[in-house]
């Protein structure tokens, strides 16, 4: 019972003090949670971001590439179009042209991207460069500024993330 006493003795001297030192640890406390939670939305931007990047052009890689076999000399060549009308001219058979699925991809995953977003850019083959389809390779640029939130105010933030892939050599 008296060191019930010893511990209301102390309570009644502080007069007033613990109320403003809990109201400040509690403050600092918000702010650290706001700075974890501030963190994980750009996580969760970048990540949307970059699988959206990779989803378009794996997809258009597929969609586009063409392995051609040539029985005289037993060696395969592979082609990358961009559109359907290329390869019609050269006579091969693809699903659709890289460049069309790649577009077709995006118009799929804009929404989730567009969503509370300033704005949203994507550069297909850094600027339609003819050379990265003659090589096999599809390349994704994609812009993105976004507003982010912590307690009590925003923040605009831009990520930009950029995926690649090329037509797999078939070996002999």
């Amino acid at each position: 019972m008296r060191k019930k006493g010893v511990w209301f003795r102390i309570l009644l001297e502080e007069r007033g003090t613990i109320l403003p030192l809990s109201l400040f640890f509690l403050i600092i406390l918000s702010l650290l949670l706001s700075m974890v939670l501030l963190v994980e939305q750009a996580d969760l931007v970048q990540m949307k971001t970059q699988q959206t990047a990779d989803l378009i052009v794996k997809g258009a890689r597929t969609a586009g590439q063409w392995i051609e076999y040539d029985k005289g000399s037993g060696r395969t060549k592979t082609y990358l179009f961009a559109t359907t009308e290329e390869a019609l001219r050269h006579k091969a058979k693809i699903i659709r042209g890289a460049r069309e699925e790649a577009e077709i991809l995006y118009k799929l995953n804009a929404p989730e991207l567009q969503a509370k977003s300033k704005e949203v850019s994507i550069i297909h083959q850094k600027g339609e460069q003819k050379s990265l389809y003659t090589q096999g390779i599809y390349h994704v640029a994609i812009h993105v500024e976004k507003k982010l939130y912590m307690l009590f105010d925003d923040f605009d933030f831009t990520f930009f993330r950029t995926a690649q892939a090329e037509i797999k050599k078939v070996k002999n």
